[in-house]
């Protein structure tokens, strides 16, 4: 165990959190140690802190980092390939891993700053891809039962940024994740960014390679690196509306931006957020990104509580001018 310990450079909106303890979690045997302290202190577990919001600059309670390593090929066959990831790899390791052995499934995902643990827990999604696409099941320690336990991915209730684990309780553990990934390459190009930037590039043989690099290009060119302006990639989920909602603000608003949803309508929350004149804002030492409104940035020294508070002014006024409420995709840890 430490105290008193800086997250600054664990969390990707650079916020100087001191943690009044904090215990780095390699093995299973600190797994154990982390169960001791179970209904007596209050635990966070963090992974990357790539989708972190840190509202207080104290944590009174255990930061436990999950830092675990490895990678294994549990089974294959002609189609399919079945691997087990420990939560604390990089994860975009494990989609070059994938894409340089040929394997399909996560290309779509690449860039994507997270831990490999963190993925399950938001469902991560970009570019026509989701996680739970690609999830067999996920390897899951009870701090509170002391024990091991499968998750199937039915078992995750997977939904748009979500599972069962991004509300639980605090003492379910994402220890491995088994993936099923593809060996014969079917290309995903239904977001139309990666669809035209793939057809400009006169490519007459498409990898799961060459998609993941793209996708890593376009990325860099919409999103800053949160190694030089903090941030956590999209602050907000775009949110569903009925039909019946969307057709009375389409007739306001005829170039609103929607996709269809088996819900109703997602509605693009960068473009609800440019029309209340965010783009590019600044207050201080927060603000919104010039290329990007869906991206809340740290421009210096910003503290947590500033950041929750422009966040929330985002949500009051995207609420007055639409009657829509938009809902963070952050962990907000206060």
């Amino acid at each position: 165990m430490e105290y008193n310990i800086s997250l600054k450079e664990m969390n990707s909106f650079h916020l100087d959190c001191k943690a009044e303890k904090f215990m780095r979690v390699k093995e299973e045997r600190d797994l154990e140690r982390l169960s001791e302290y179970y209904g007596k202190e209050k635990i966070y577990i963090l992974g990357s802190g790539s989708n972190t919001l840190f509202v207080k600059q104290h944590y009174d309670g255990i930061v436990a980092r999950i830092e675990n390593k490895g990678l294994r090929i549990i089974s294959e066959n002609g189609d399919n390939i079945t691997v087990e990831v420990s939560s604390g790899q990089v994860w975009n390791d494990f989609v070059e891993w994938a894409c340089e052995n040929n394997y399909s499934g996560v290309e779509n995902l690449a860039a994507v700053p997270s831990s490999v643990g963190a993925v399950p827990v938001q469902n991560i999604g970009a570019y026509g891809s989701e996680a739970k696409d690609v999830i067999d099941k996920v390897l899951v320690y009870d701090l509170e039962k002391k024990e091991f336990k499968y998750w199937t991915n039915e078992d995750c209730d997977f939904g748009y940024r979500y599972s069962k684990f991004k509300y639980q309780k605090g003492n379910l553990v994402i220890w491995k994740v088994v993936f099923k990934l593809q060996k014969h390459f079917v290309l995903n190009n239904s977001y139309k960014a990666l669809k035209d930037k793939l057809e400009s590039s006169n490519q007459t043989i498409i990898t799961p390679k060459l998609v993941a690099q793209t996708v890593t290009e376009i990325r860099n060119s919409k999103l800053p690196n949160p190694e030089i302006l903090g941030n956590v990639g999209s602050f907000f989920k775009n949110p569903i509306i009925t039909k019946e909602q969307f057709l009375r603000l389409q007739t306001l608003y005829p170039n609103i931006v929607a996709f269809d949803d088996e819900k109703g309508k997602k509605i693009s929350a960068g473009w609800l957020i440019e029309q209340c004149g965010y783009k590019g804002k600044r207050i201080g030492n927060v603000g919104v990104y010039e290329k990007q409104a869906l991206i809340v940035v740290n421009y210096s020294n910003a503290s947590g509580k500033e950041l929750l508070d422009f966040s929330n002014s985002i949500i009051e006024t995207v609420k007055d001018k639409f009657d829509i409420i938009l809902e963070p995709e952050v962990h907000i840890v206060k």
